[in-house]
């Protein structure tokens, strides 16, 4: 009886993603590469890959209009449409199941995670005022965007106590010299600077910008 009386398990949410390989002429054919990069499987981006490439061979054949290449056009095309829509339907059911797996969910994540990250240090770079717009590295302010970087030349010092290795006299060592420097130019310039180890300086990379100082 108390078995019986048990909630059921939640139904697994079926994705959308499929939907994308019913466009025609083999446009969506690559819709198993989006579930193999996101799941980690590699049949899955094999096969997209495969009706992907009969697609485009399709597409070729069309735009040349040499002898009977329209009727092989035609096949290949559809070959490659029905293929990758047959495929994309097919892992549905396995990639629900695996995409509620909560570490493929924080690798999936985590992923995101570093791709944001590594985008903003190159929007640190290349744009440093519209970084500074948008609160890159200032994970100490309301509405700033925080994708896991800190502004050494302008964050305040809870924000930089969230780095590894910086305690709070190092914090407080921070915050005086780049005053007196008017900012450090990168993190060579900072360990130099601050004679800073060898492993702190590494453990700091990647985690960190130097953005004009305000």
């Amino acid at each position: 009886m108390l078995g019986a009386m048990t909630s059921p398990t939640p139904a697994v949410q079926r994705s959308r993603w499929p939907y994308i390989s019913l466009i025609p002429f083999g446009l969506g054919a690559w819709a198993p590469i989006y579930a193999g990069l996101r799941a980690q499987s590699r049949l899955w981006i094999a096969l997209g890959s495969l009706w992907t490439a009969i697609s485009l061979v399709g597409w070729i054949l069309a735009t040349t209009h040499k002898g009977g290449s329209d009727s092989a056009a035609g096949l290949f095309l559809i070959l490659g449409w029905v293929g990758g829509a047959a495929t994309a339907f097919a892992v549905r059911g396995e990639y629900d199941t695996r995409m509620t797996s909560p570490l493929l969910q924080a690798t999936e994540q985590g992923r995101l995670r570093l791709a944001d990250r590594q985008r903003a240090e190159a929007l640190a770079r290349q744009n440093p005022a519209l970084a500074r717009e948008i609160g890159v590295g200032r994970p100490d302010e309301a509405g700033a965007v925080d994708v896991g970087l800190v502004d050494v030349n302008n964050a305040s010092v809870t924000a930089l106590l969230k780095l590894p290795a910086i305690t709070g006299d190092l914090a407080t060592q921070i915050i005086e010299t780049r005053e007196k420097v008017n900012g450090f130019s990168s993190l060579e310039d900072c360990g130099e600077t601050l004679d800073l180890a060898g492993d702190v300086v590494e453990g700091l990379r990647g985690r960190v910008v130097f953005l004009p100082r305000t």
